[in-house]
């Protein structure tokens, strides 16, 4: 049975990001007084009353002629697009002004198209207030719903009139691997989003920052379910400077705890800088399947045969932390081994699912331990009785020792890298722990 879509939409600033949250029950859309602040598409499944859909937060609809930034017509675009993908369009006006010239321009649209429109007046906090409704008759969509969507006064009953007709149907998750789209702000993440899903629900800009919020999208690949993770560029602490810069960041760490894979772009042209290094530690201390991609590839002047490997290794040197990872270069411009991606990530997906049977491991790691034991520290020598994977994703091997002392760094990484030699664990951080026998 086909999930059934509502699309909250309206001119910016009348609160419908807030609405999109009161729905969810949690703060999913960056909220903010300033107008414009989601520029995106947000689509989150939920349900009410037993009736599951998938909820659209767009972008304000600015009307030809009225735009204000460089951003107004791809944001409208987009907005206009989940008009037409959804069954339910919640049209969303602001109760405290009255009907304004946007919100008239928008009703005539809607009133050419055969999709249901349920209109909801907002931010009528008081009971004194609930007149102003009447005034949006003049709409010509029907009788006007008060709402009040930072207090959450008449969002059941206006749910109640949005899913009906809905059929019955439980919330489920069809997703496979929750991939994370991180990185600096401008190397092209919202890019490789779209080029990824063949659609433009990510907007595409070359100004540094122009995604705030995570979008999520859902892709179908060889039978699987994909959750694409767009999100906000993290910048270095001394540029967050807006409240709304703030939020992003966090939903951008938010995004990565989340994810099962992160995929970590990399602006080949500029090579890594220092933010890149703290974004990689992120990923690596979260314990969360890796692949660095180095974008704009098409960008590097008289390239060589060894370039590639050489461009890598002095990524490296920078940023010390994603040894495991797999990598690779493409041009999300020219779509150059932009299809190896998704390939990649179900690799590391399948990786991080791998076992060790204990046995197995047990044997293993005595060969390496006749091949070389630790070296007497702390004023003994190591000794390994049992060990057995504890975890997957991230696979995690806990050690029986005698001592854990006498297990110095180096051997515990040599050790590391003896697992990874023989076991694999491609683009996985391997956690080597150990406890007293």
């Amino acid at each position: 049975m086909a999930l059934r879509t509502v699309a909250i939409i309206g001119r910016p600033n009348v609160g419908k990001s807030t609405l999109f949250n009161r729905i969810l029950g949690e703060r999913r859309s960056v909220v903010h007084e300033s107008a414009g602040v989601t520029r995106d598409k947000i689509s989150e499944l939920t349900d009410w009353a037993g009736h599951a859909f998938m909820l659209l937060d767009t972008g304000g609809i600015i009307p030809h002629g009225e735009s204000v930034s460089e951003f107004d017509s791809m944001v409208t675009e987009i907005a206009r697009n989940s008009i037409d993908e959804a069954d339910v369009v919640l049209f969303l006006v602001d109760g405290k002004v009255g009907p304004m010239a946007w919100d008239e321009s928008i009703a005539r649209d809607l009133r050419k198209k055969k999709v249901p429109v349920v209109l909801a007046v907002n931010k009528l906090e008081k009971e004194s207030e609930q007149l102003a409704v009447h005034d949006f008759y003049s709409l010509g969509l029907g009788e006007p719903f008060g709402i009040s969507a930072l207090h959450g006064y008449g969002i059941g009953d206006l749910l109640d009139l949005v899913v009906e007709g809905f059929p019955k149907q439980e919330v489920e998750l069809p997703c496979d691997c929750k991939v994370a789209i991180v990185g600096r702000p401008n190397v092209g993440k919202s890019s490789l989003l779209n080029l990824l899903t063949g659609r433009n629900d990510a907007l595409v800009s070359e100004i540094s920052g122009t995604t705030r919020d995570s979008v999520n999208t859902d892709l179908k690949w060889h039978g699987k379910t994909i959750r694409l993770i767009d999100t906000a560029g993290l910048r270095r602490k001394s540029r967050v400077k807006e409240a709304v810069e703030i939020f992003s960041n966090m939903r951008t760490v938010k995004a990565l705890e989340q994810c099962d894979i992160a995929v970590f772009i990399v602006d080949a042209s500029v090579g890594a800088v220092t933010q890149d290094s703290k974004i990689a530690g992120l990923i690596h201390d979260s314990g969360k399947g890796a692949i660095v991609v180095f974008n704009k590839w098409d960008l590097i002047p008289e390239k060589k045969t060894n370039t590639h490997n050489e461009h890598w290794e002095e990524f490296l040197r920078d940023v010390p932390f994603l040894t495991y990872a797999p990598w690779f270069t493409t041009s999300a411009e020219s779509r150059q081994r932009s299809g190896k991606i998704l390939e990649t990530v179900w690799n590391v997906h399948q990786e991080r699912q791998k076992r060790i049977p204990t046995s197995e491991l047990n044997a293993f790691l005595e060969k390496v331990m006749q091949y070389q034991l630790p070296r007497a520290h702390g004023g003994g020598l190591g000794k390994i009785y049992y060990a057995t994977q504890i975890e997957s994703a991230p696979p995690t091997i806990l050690l029986s020792v005698n001592e854990p002392k006498f297990f110095a760094r180096n051997y515990l990484r040599f050790l590391n890298n003896q697992i990874r030699k023989e076991y694999g664990f491609t683009g996985n951080r391997i956690f080597v722990k150990m406890k007293k026998h």
